[in-house]
Order: structure tokens, then C-alpha cells, then sequence
């Protein structure tokens, strides 16, 4: 997952911080049977750590409201309209919350639109 994101050229400048986010989850979910909240919480704070490079570090202010439109719309459909380091992104991002709903049994499934809300 981790390689297939950050091995495109497009977020380079993006921070590998896989590993601490994965301790840091560690710390909250430490038992053995929490170990799929651990994988889904892990990607998520990795995600919002590239979002929070592509926010500070990278992006103009007019490619940042493209992106923060993108996601309040969350439909991969508008992929078109970002620049394209931010394609690579966004798809993933909305292809990993596919796999979350994926995981996920038909009644915890509500539980992915309070992720995607925050």
C-alpha cells in the first residue's frame, strides 16, 4: 500500500512517517484483535500527514482549494481538475476508503461516513 503511493514521482516531497504512525497507533490499539483499527487508523493519519505536505510544503493556494473541493465532493470523477501530483493522491485516497468499506462488516459500514465527514 505504502510503496504503491509514494513510489510514483508526483509526492516525493512527501515525509515517509509510515513507521511512526504505525507506533503511534500501536500505543492505542496494542491488543492483538485490534489489529484491522490498527491498519485503518495507521493509513489514515498517513494520509492526512501527505495531505498535510501537500498543504504546507507544495501546493499554491489555488491547488489547495482544488483539493479541499475534490475531497468535500469525495467523487474520483474530478480527479480532472487537479494538478497532476495531486491526482496520484486522491485516487488513493479514494481507493483506500473503498478497501476500509471493504474490510469492514455490512453493519460497521456507517462508520466510513463519519471518516470521510472528518
Amino acid at each position: 500500500w505504502w510503496n504503491d503511493l509514494v513510489s510514483s514521482k508526483n509526492l516525493s516531497f512527501a515525509r515517509d512517517r509510515l513507521v511512526e504512525c504505525y507506533f503511534w497507533m500501536l500505543g492505542v490499539y496494542f491488543e492483538p484483535y485490534y489489529s484491522r483499527a490498527r491498519v485503518i487508523a495507521t493509513k489514515v493519519i498517513v494520509l492526512t500527514s501527505i495531505l498535510d505536505d501537500i498543504y504546507d510544503v507544495y501546493s499554491t493556494l489555488e491547488e489547495s482549494q482544488r483539493l479541499t473541493e475534490a475531497i468535500q465532493r469525495w467523487d474520483a470523477k474530478v480527479v480532472h481538475q487537479l494538478p497532476e501530483y495531486m491526482k496520484d493522491y486522491y485516487l488513493k485516497l479514494i481507493h483506500t476508503f473503498e478497501e476500509f468499506e471493504d474490510l469492514l462488516a455490512s453493519d460497521e459500514k456507517y462508520r466510513i461516513t463519519y471518516l470521510k465527514e472528518a
